[in-house]
């Protein structure tokens, strides 16, 4: 009985690691089929940038005006929408800016002892 426990724990191990893995595959595709010119782009060493042009499996990368790297597309990390950031951020700074300010008491005097 201890066996068949073992086999079925087994196999339901095998069975979660397949999936995960077929996962993970799956993200890593629609990553790399995501890469486009102009895109920002965050690559695995943390360094953070935008395409500017794609030859086969290699990318150009602008990190600030006028410092290019050149990498490979399996570097790429993460597609970032920095525009998108930067829009939320003003959105949330004018949104409290036209919240009423709540009134609030003077404070209490203190009475010399």
């Amino acid at each position: 009985m201890d066996s068949l426990f073992l086999f079925a724990a087994l196999a339901v191990l095998i069975v979660f690691m397949f999936r995960s893995n077929q996962k993970r595959k799956k993200q890593a595709e629609e990553l790399q089929s995501s890469i486009a010119v102009g895109a920002n782009v965050m690559l695995t060493s943390g360094i953070y940038g935008e395409i500017k042009s794609i030859d086969g499996d290699r990318l150009v990368i602008e990190t600030t005006p006028g410092t290019k790297l050149s990498v490979i597309k399996l570097a790429v990390r993460e597609i970032v929408s920095v525009p998108e950031a930067k829009a939320k951020k003003t959105t949330a700074k004018s949104e409290q800016s036209t919240k009423p300010v709540a009134a609030t008491k003077p404070a209490a005097k203190k009475t010399a002892k």
